[in-house]
């Protein structure tokens, strides 16, 4: 049976020395980091995660606020509120809230927000820091599956890494973060699983990381004895939110597993401070 990867554990040493590290900074720069949030549209899960935001941002030190646009803004209306944030010297970082109303692009949202105030990595500019190796804010999710292996002690050098979604929020950067570690670093996609070959990639991982969204996808049969199983789905069925991967199955076979929720989630968040901690320690240098 495997053992679990407390993400909660995670988080909580996560939280920890970002809120010691704000504390020696604030010192010194007379003013505590401020993150705004920008929400368009939203709905329930969005509203779950600017809670989880809010919550842990208290427990850092971290001054939160949301900005709630009406669903009816445009692209360019978008662009302007971020533009109001970005030449505001008390605002330490952003991030704008998926999902969006339709005809408003993510990307080309975030590509508007300051690299500098980046707080989800997300930027074209911190995503291809992430090819030079020299990645100092990075996308959270990413970031979070990184440091759940760090703290578990998997050396991913020549490992077969096995990558289920590959999004630009999380399958892509990922596997350039993995392939960072030296990492023998396959994605699959939709294309994969319509040739069928999607179970066979999965068999072959050391480390198996799943983010496609859909309930339970991954069964048992699916994982290698003695795999490294990262599950970043969050689905809701009926009253209970489960995982991309069949737990119980997947359990039976994987070493190491985490839960949903209490998996990759929580540490999510915690990254996501961290991006704050940083984005506020590179704007306050010398002070």
């Amino acid at each position: 049976m495997a053992e679990l990867i407390d993400g909660r554990e995670i988080a909580r040493q996560i939280n920890a020395a970002v809120k010691e590290n704000i504390l020696k900074i604030r010192s010194s720069a007379g003013r505590p980091p401020r993150l705004v949030s920008l929400i368009a549209g939203g709905g329930e899960d969005a509203e779950i995660y600017v809670n989880m935001q809010k919550r842990t941002a208290g427990l850092v030190g971290v001054e939160f606020s949301t900005r709630t646009l009406g669903a009816d803004i445009s692209q360019d209306g978008l662009a302007e509120e971020i533009e109001k944030l970005n030449s505001d010297r008390d605002v330490t970082a952003i991030i704008v809230q998926k999902p969006l109303p339709e005809g408003i692009d993510h990307a080309t949202a975030v590509s508007r927000i300051m690299p500098e105030k980046d707080a989800e990595g997300l930027h074209p500019h911190n995503l291809g820091r992430l090819l030079r190796r020299d990645a100092d804010i990075v996308p959270c999710t990413p970031g979070a599956v990184m440091k759940m292996l760090r703290v578990r002690g998997i050396d991913l050098y020549g490992k077969e890494v096995v990558i289920i979604g590959h999004s630009a929020i999380v399958g892509k950067p990922l596997s350039l973060m993995m392939l960072n570690e030296m990492a023998t670093t396959t994605v699959c996609h939709i294309a994969t699983a319509k040739k069928g070959k999607l179970q066979a990639h999965a068999k072959g991982a050391d480390v198996l990381v799943v983010a496609v969204g859909k309930p339970e996808m991954v069964r048992g049969d699916w994982i290698a004895e003695g795999a490294v199983v990262i599950d970043v789905g969050i689905n809701r069925v009926g009253d209970r939110i489960v995982g991309d991967v069949k737990f119980s199955e997947a359990a039976e076979k994987a070493s190491l597993i985490t839960p949903v929720p209490g998996g990759v989630g929580p540490v999510t968040v915690s990254i996501l401070m961290r991006n704050v901690l940083r984005a506020y320690r590179n704007q306050n240098v010398g002070v």
